[in-house]
């Protein structure tokens, strides 16, 4: 037997067809040709499909494929006709062969033919990072992203055709359960390298800017974050982006964030804390209500009242609109003549706030305790 291994460590032989009492001889065959490489963000393996150009006799071949390391999933490999006429049968491993696999070939007559082996592949390591930069004066941004692959597969991969999927393998596109970007960057990569390519074309969504106080998380301090509004079609519609970080470039400088997209619906980068406007959160005044007592004359009920007034100051040199987010439980109630919305637990009441002036809100929470909880 003459074998001669290819790049990667991988062998395409072909057993040709003699007569019966003859030992097949093994023949040296040409290399792949492209290979596509796909990677999964649902998988730690990827897929990879390497496409040969055979010549085959009439009638019964037999054709191996041999691999070196433990990366390829041996159950995995798979071999494919597409020629018409083309039978591939049942797969076998040679005795003494761990990492040898055969597969009857029938052609329908003598030629080339092309034959392509696909199996899972892993030691790809791979990360994601994202650019959003502001749109000037518009409520856009453009968010890039780019993919970085680390080859810890023990191959040589070169003459790649790389596509990054949102999924996983298997799923269909149909089933809105996945979004392929095609990387032609990723051509190869030796092992033990990174190679880092773009994957997400500049892609426009509504963005704006939300200035935020919650009382919960940190009650004298204005956050600010970006909302970004999914787009309705196309990929992004479809599927969630690998999370990963992002730098924020905006009229305020560049930042640092980290991405945790979602399709449909629209979501929030915190961008750290608003310096220039400053918090001022008083408890003007707390006293319990609508004592209730049962028989024996104990305390069985009471409300809690709580008046706040909170002020924000902004040395800003334009309107500034806060969110102010007050968590009001069930057992609570807000009294305000503030505009306000109750959702998931919170009060969120909304302040102008002048170029280089104040906004106040005062407002006061009622605490249902015992019997006086409403049924």
């Amino acid at each position: 037997m003459m074998m001669t291994r290819l790049p990667g460590a991988l062998v395409i032989a072909l057993a040709l067809a003699v007569p019966a009492l003859c030992a097949p001889t093994l023949q040296q065959m040409a290399q792949p040709g492209p290979t596509e490489l796909i990677i999964y963000t649902g998988s730690s393996q990827a897929v990879v499909r390497q496409q040969c150009m055979l010549r085959l006799h009439e009638g019964a071949n037999t054709v191996g494929f041999e691999w070196e390391t433990d990366s390829v999933d041996a159950a995995s490999i798979r071999l494919h006709g597409e020629d018409a006429g083309l039978a591939i049968g049942e797969v076998s491993r040679p005795p003494g062969g761990e990492r040898v696999l055969h597969w009857t070939v029938t052609a329908p007559r003598s030629g080339r033919y092309s034959l392509t082996t696909s199996f899972l592949l892993g030691g790809l390591k791979w990360r994601a990072d994202y650019r959003l930069s502001r749109a000037p004066q518009r409520p856009a941004g453009l968010l890039r992203g780019w993919l970085t692959v680390t080859n810890e597969s023990g191959l040589e991969l070169e003459n790649l055709r790389t596509s990054f999927v949102l999924g996983r393998p298997g799923a269909s596109f149909e089933a809105t359960e996945q979004a392929a970007f095609s990387v032609p960057e990723l051509s190869e990569f030796a092992k033990g390298t990174s190679v880092r390519a773009a994957f997400l074309p500049p892609t426009e969504l509504p963005v704006w800017t939300i200035h935020r106080i919650d009382t919960e998380a940190a009650p004298e301090r204005v956050s600010r974050l970006l909302q970004i509004q999914p787009p309705s079609d196309g990929p992004l519609a479809r599927v969630a982006l690998p999370s990963g970080p992002m730098t924020v470039i905006d009229p305020h400088g560049t930042l640092q964030a980290t991405l945790s997209y979602e399709p449909a619906e629209a979501f929030e980068v915190p961008l750290g804390h608003e310096r220039d406007l400053v918090v001022e959160r008083r408890l003007v005044e707390r006293k319990k209500t609508d004592l209730q007592f049962d028989r024996l004359g104990q305390v069985s009920g009471f409300d809690t009242s709580e008046r706040y007034a909170v002020t924000v100051r902004s040395h800003l040199d334009e309107l500034i609109e806060v969110e102010l987010h007050e968590t009001v439980l069930e057992t609570w109630e807000i009294r305000t003549n503030a505009l306000h919305v109750l959702e998931s637990g919170k009060a969120i009441l909304r302040l102008s706030v002048p170029a280089q002036g104040q906004s106040a809100v005062a407002f006061t929470l009622v605490k249902h305790s015992g019997t006086r909880i409403p049924k």
